[in-house]
């Protein structure tokens, strides 16, 4: 399987041109599983709710069903982080539409900073789609610092981990070395570039997207300052083989009973 990371750089509030952009940087490669950043055609830096409602979307509305066509269009399935409206307010979500009309959609579980004042906290839970024989799981952004999240899915079956980020602090990219090796999956963390400075805060994305394989392998790293669409080829029996040697296995030799909450 082909998987593809779309790094772009966002303006903010100007979802029409977001989308044109991130579909160009879409048809620059081929690949069968495309993995885009969070909050994709938005921007991150909301002052108010109401301005966070104002760019949020139906996901069984218009813009989402552009995506479901570009998938169609390209016969791939296309993760991607979005703002979500909901009749409650708003959520930072993100999902999988794949070609054949299905998708998958998750709420972010752990709010990162001031996301806290503009979005509710996921319900959905981690859950995984298969497309073509590959199954996938999506986290967003701040999901990566709790360890549960990415093994969550991993005991799900996830082959690999879409991981939809707008990232500004720099670890994510080097932890994702230990969480696909303590999980044996792949990891796909598709980060933003640019800057946003608003109401006096400047916050500035790290870029720099990596697909890292179940044996800690950097498959894909974007730049830290440009955008780019770039693809890599994965093995799946790789991410379903638990076994490091012939008398362990990642998943067997786990004790629950001793971990405690």
């Amino acid at each position: 399987m082909r998987i593809a990371l779309i790094q772009n750089r966002p303006l903010f509030g100007e979802v029409e041109k977001n989308l044109n952009r991130l579909f160009e940087l879409i048809e620059l490669v081929d690949a069968d599983l495309y993995v885009l950043p969070e909050l994709c055609f938005s921007g991150y830096q909301f002052l108010s709710v109401g301005e966070a409602r104002s760019v949020a979307v139906d996901p069984d509305g218009a813009v989402v069903g552009w995506f479901r066509q570009m998938a169609r269009d390209r016969n791939a399935s296309i993760a991607f982080g979005y703002p979500e409206l909901a009749p409650c307010g708003c959520y930072n979500a993100a999902m999988v539409v794949t070609p054949d009309g299905r998708d998958l959609r998750y709420r972010k579980s752990h709010l990162f900073y001031r996301e806290k004042e503009f979005f509710l906290p996921g319900d959905s839970g981690f859950n995984i789609i298969e497309w073509c024989g590959m199954r996938i799981g999506l986290a967003v952004c701040f999901d990566w610092y709790f360890p549960e999240s990415f093994r969550t899915l991993a005991l799900k079956g996830a082959d690999i981990i879409a991981h939809c980020s707008n990232l500004v602090m720099p670890y994510c990219q080097q932890a994702d070395f230990a969480r696909a090796l303590e999980n044996r999956v792949y990891i796909a963390t598709a980060n933003r570039i640019g800057t946003e400075e608003r109401d006096g805060e400047k916050l500035t994305f790290t870029g720099g997207s990596v697909l890292v394989s179940p044996r800690g392998e950097y498959l894909l790293t974007l730049p830290k300052d440009a955008e780019a669409a770039e693809a890599a080829v994965i093995d799946l029996n790789l991410a379903r083989e638990k076994r490091i040697n012939r008398y362990n296995d990642i998943v067997a030799d786990r004790r629950p009973e001793l971990y405690g909450r």
